[in-house]
């Protein structure tokens, strides 16, 4: 039986025949004989491959084959489908669909730093890395419809919860038992940084869950090398099983499906999986495309969302202050991202995580509206997308074999056309009647003598249905009432044919016939007239322009800029030839201060200084006459530019961690730190336990990936800690129960960590020197970060800097490290410094400090401001850091203190921001000095760098401009107008431009030394 809408029908009584169409019915049926052929269909094969005029065949719920031009087997259920396009079903290969399990909650308030070992689970409450997703498969009919609706037919799904997730399940998204609907049973390892519901503190920072992935990859590594050797009893202890590690195994064959929350998170996963070699496919965030060009580079696949923002509140003077350039650009640009991450040839699919269901395709379509290709559009909804999941040998095309799952439009579903039918292994999900679309359009009726041309059209904006119409003849137009389409394809209608001479309401039922459309219509006096009539335009009523607010936001008038916050640079600064003349060098080496003085400096490094040199050519000259010239600030102890915490307080030891996992370059504390001055810091992790993590050198490269921010070539180092914080003296409560809670247990955990870090190697040297034999037959030793970071300490292959404030433990720590035979390279804060200066001088140790801070907390009592003059005269190379956000910035000024307070010289103040904490740092032999030979990182000074009034004109970084102050002002202005334009477009824009999702701020405080922040639940406590 077919069912045609593009026939000319002729007047006169006809039938009331009605045709059987199984669109119209709302739920499922299938077909006696299970074979349908659905015929004159516009057939979207794959992506890029379109047939028109041709027919799908599908018995079950399989595709039989696709019928171009040959016959259609006799026994099939035909189903006309002239004027419609059939798409693969789509695919979400990101959602929780589908999955009935909660983890148990112990409901603890205080710390929780073991967790219930249950059959054989891993330590850490955050590893579910065993959990097999399809056990817990129970579909649900109406969730299911979130997804169903937009045309998906089948999810990739995982409990989202955890660091180490699970393997996920892909699953059809039918009315049918969980056995009928599981396409693929195992699909890929779902992970993410976030812990989720996980009771155990550890870990409670970013750094802390990269640290515990880290560790995770190499102990799985290792259990599945060794857990066969652990039968030979006589030769190994016991081993211990663990179903967690054990699932792990050949973790490199399978693409691990990784959750980001934001851009950096995104590069931080990336550059984390490529050390391992792991192939993954990672969640977007919707940012992509402001570091599109690094995320290129790293060569993973992305499941993006369309998370577009909403439009900042900007109704008020207060209300727009509050809201940053960043989030003004994104609400603008988050509809480009699909764009440009296809633009770049990454490939990626789409997900409906994160958004309202019924914003999926506004938001797709205003990316197609802001350059997203249609293919790849498709492409991202099902080959890319059945790839990630795992299914792509049966779904995601249209061809003979692959699940029955497809969707029927009416046009174009990524301008204007609509979802009307969704089929799930070969079962109909009808989201709009078939049959009533076939009424639609525009047709020429004859009742008695009277022609009157019928209009019917389809006003829906979203999901419901809604329809009008009309009745007209010349210029005179009747609107129509009660206008109802039924779902057996009849529609009925009042309207008022005074102007036609039909006196009062007359009501009009028709339907479509095999030969055309007909019915009758009743008049006033009740009186029946046959109505019949002929189309008269192609049906396609129902199809509705592409609304121009869709791509309102075509014309962008925000800027892209490296970082895309405020004062970013539009383009990396190139590395300069520079001859800068008759300025005063502050050489902070053995010349000295050198009055009317060159500089010349190429390939970012200082070629040559001297009086009047001459300009060779390809240089260009800097006039600095009356201005001076000094190498970039260095500040030892920072806590800038970091993301999800400075603290992994958790554990008394965390050796592991990493400052360098967590470095933001999208700081605007690195161009403050520019616009003062300092060109290099020190990143260190906090004083919340006694052995904390590994520190990070960075430059200040402002727009620079955060890779490229860290320093080349510096020498490792670790932050230690004495004092308060480390025993949780003021940390509450709840905190007594962490080991130690007294100095002297500081002392104990120290010679104990130390001890384990020894025995450690010598097992890791004991395993090396078995025979190749032995080796086969006995368990190696299990690899450590923790330990592996504090031998090298002890080896002097990592420098520690260690938080520091009374004499007495100064003393025990200076004692202990001669014990175990390695140097202290730096005490940081030493305000009890000039206590013990010559114990510091004889053993070699260099002292960081405050200039002038001192009673902020009991044990500072003691500090006084002629501390650094003190330390300095008994022979120790002595700084002043930072420890601060704000005062990074002053730190010159921190500087010139001494000269008040103990008559320190200029030059021995200004060492103590750039050569002095050079040596502190070991990277003397690079910067720190106006040297030739050395890296270009010099600054340009308005007046004597000491003097409260000198303020920075240029600072270079290995010769490339990084801040220039001129640059700086144009910038303020820019920044002004463009704040200007994109509060006018919100401003003028309407509810739907504005709509989006609401945006929670991450709210990162300024981190200090002593800061708690919980990475997870995004709360912090603590300041200075």
């Amino acid at each position: 039986m077919q069912i045609n809408n593009k026939i000319i029908i002729s007047c006169g009584i006809i039938s009331s025949f009605v045709p059987f169409s199984i669109f119209a019915l709302g739920n499922p049926v299938q077909p006696v004989n299970k074979l349908t052929a659905f015929t004159h269909a516009e057939l979207i094969v794959a992506p890029g491959k379109r047939l028109t005029d041709a027919t799908l065949l599908v018995e079950n719920n399989r595709i039989k084959a696709i019928i171009e031009h040959g016959d259609i087997p006799a026994s099939a259920l035909q189903i006309d489908l002239t004027g419609y396009t059939i798409y693969p079903g789509f695919i979400d290969p990101f959602t929780d669909y589908g999955i009935e399990f909660e983890y148990p909650k112990l409901g603890l308030t205080r710390p929780v730093y073991d967790i219930k070992r249950i059959g054989g689970n891993a330590e850490n409450g955050a590893i579910h890395a065993e959990k097999e997703w399809f056990n817990y498969i129970y579909p649900n009919k109406e969730r299911a419809k979130d997804w169903i609706n937009n045309g998906f037919t089948s999810v990739q799904s995982s409990k989202l919860d955890g660091i180490f997730r699970g393997t996920g399940v892909s699953l059809s998204l039918a009315d049918k038992t969980a056995n009928e609907v599981i396409y693929q049973a195992r699909t890929h390892p779902f992970m993410a940084f976030d812990k989720g519901t996980s009771e155990q503190d550890y870990p409670n920072s970013l750094m802390g869950s990269i640290a515990l992935i880290r560790q995770t990859f190499a102990d799985a590594n290792w259990y599945n090398q060794n857990k066969h050797k652990s039968v030979n009893s006589t030769i190994n202890t016991p081993f211990e099983f663990n179903i967690a590690f054990e699932k792990l195994d050949h973790l490199v064959e399978k693409p691990i499906v990784f959750e980001t929350k934001n851009l950096n998170d995104l590069l931080r996963a990336a550059h984390l999986l490529k050390e391992h070699q792991q192939p993954a496919n990672l969640l977007g965030s919707g940012q992509e495309y402001a570091r599109i060009n690094e995320l290129k580079s790293l060569n993973y696949s992305l499941i993006l969302p369309l998370n577009y923002p909403q439009a900042p509140d900007v109704g008020t003077d207060g209300a727009d202050r509050e809201v940053s350039l960043a989030d003004l650009r994104q609400w603008e640009r988050a509809p480009t991202n699909p764009a440009a991450v296809a633009n770049a040839d990454i490939p990626f699919a789409l997900t409906q995580y994160g958004i309202k269901t019924d914003a999926f395709w506004p938001r797709l379509r205003q990316a197609v509206a802001q350059g997203l290709n249609e293919e790849k559009a498709l492409a991202a909804l099902t080959t890319q997308a059945a790839d990630m999941a795992g299914t792509a040998d049966f779904t995601g095309k249209l061809a003979p074999g692959y699940m029955a799952d497809f969707v029927v439009t009416k046009g174009n579903i990524f301008k204007d056309g609509q979802i009307y039918s969704v089929w799930l292994q070969g079962q109909e999900q009808s989201i709009r009647s078939l049959s009533q679309a076939k009424l639609l359009g525009d047709y020429q009726l004859s009742l008695n003598n009277l022609t009157l041309d019928l209009s019917l059209q389809d006003i829906s904006k979203d999901d419901k249905p809604k329809f009008q119409g009309s009745l007209s003849s010349g210029e005179q137009t009747i609107s129509l009432t009660n206008l109802t389409l039924e779902d057996d394809g009849r529609i009925s209608f009042n309207a008022d044919l005074a102007a036609a001479g039909i006196q009062g309401i007359s009501r009009f039922t028709l339907w479509l016939a095999k030969d055309g459309i007909q019915g009758r219509m009743v008049d006033a006096q009740s009186r029946s007239t046959n109505v019949a009539g002929m189309a008269i335009a192609s049906n396609d009523g129902q199809m509705k322009q592409q609304d121009p607010k869709i791509a309102a936001n075509t014309n962008l008038v925000s800027q892209l800029t490296y970082p895309n916050v405020a004062y970013g640079l539009h383009e990396a600064p190139k590395v300069e030839k520079l001859h800068i003349k008759n300025a005063t060098l502050w050489t902070s080496d053995k010349q000295g201060i050198l009055e009317h003085a060159d500089l010349l400096m190429a390939n970012g490094r200082i070629e040559k200084i001297g009086q009047q040199l001459s300009t060779p050519s390809g240089y260009q000259v800097l006039d600095a006459t009356g201005k001076h010239l000094t190498a970039g600030i260095i500040d030892e102890h920072s806590h800038i530019a970091i993301n999800g915490g400075t603290n992994e307080g958790t554990d008394a030891v965390t050796s592991e961690v990493r400052i360098g996992d967590v470095v933001n370059p999208e700081d605007i504390s690195i161009y403050r730190a520019l616009a003062g001055g300092v060109t290099s810091a020190q990143l260190l992790h906090g004083s919340a336990n006694p052995i904390g993590g590994q520190s990070q050198l960075i430059k200040m490269k402002w727009g620079e990936s955060a890779e490229q921010l860290k320093f080349a070539n510096a020498p490792t180092s670790i932050k230690f800690a004495l004092g308060e914080n480390v025993k949780q003296s003021n940390w509450g409560e709840k905190f007594v129960q962490r080991y130690p809670q007294t100095r002297m247990g500081v002392k104990a955990l120290f010679a104990e960590t130390f001890d384990a870090a020894i025995a450690y190697e010598n097992a890791l040297k004991a395993y090396d020197e078995l025979r190749s034999s032995e080796k086969k037959k006995t368990v190696a030793p299990r690899p450590s970060y923790r330990l592996q970071a504090v031998a090298e300490v002890l080896n002097q292959q990592r420098d520690v800097h260690i938080h520091s404030y009374v004499q007495s433990e100064i003393l025990m720590f200076l004692r202990l490290a001669e014990a175990y035979r390695f140097k202290v390279q730096t005490f940081t804060h030493v305000l009890e410094g000039y206590k013990v200066a010559s114990e510091l001088a004889a053993h070699g140790a260099g002292a960081s400090t405050f200039a002038d801070w001192w009673a902020y907390k009991f044990e500072v009592y003691d500090a006084i401001p002629q501390n650094a003059c003190l330390m300095q005269n008994k022979g120790v190379t002595t700084s002043i850091n930072s420890d601060d956000y704000e005062m990074q910035r002053r730190l010159n000024q921190e500087a010139a203190k001494s000269m008040m307070y103990c008559n320190m010289s200029k030059e021995d103040a200004w060492n103590m921001v750039t050569i002095n904490p050079a040596k502190q740092l070991r990277v003397d032999e690079y910067v720190g000095s106006l040297t030739p030979g050395k890296m270009a990182d010099i600054v340009l000074w308005n007046a004597e760098p000491l003097s409260i009034y000198a303020k920075v004109s240029q600072a270079w970084v290995e010769g490339k401009r990084y801040f220039d102050r001129d640059q700086d002002q144009i910038a303020q202005q820019a920044i002004v107008s463009e704040r200007a334009k994109l509060i006018q477009k919100i401003l003028s824009s309407d509810d739907k431009a504005k709509a989006g999702e609401k945006v929670t701020p991450l709210n990162e405080p300024q981190w200090h030394c002593d800061t708690h922040y919980l990475a997870w639940g995004h709360t912090h406590q603590g300041a200075k």
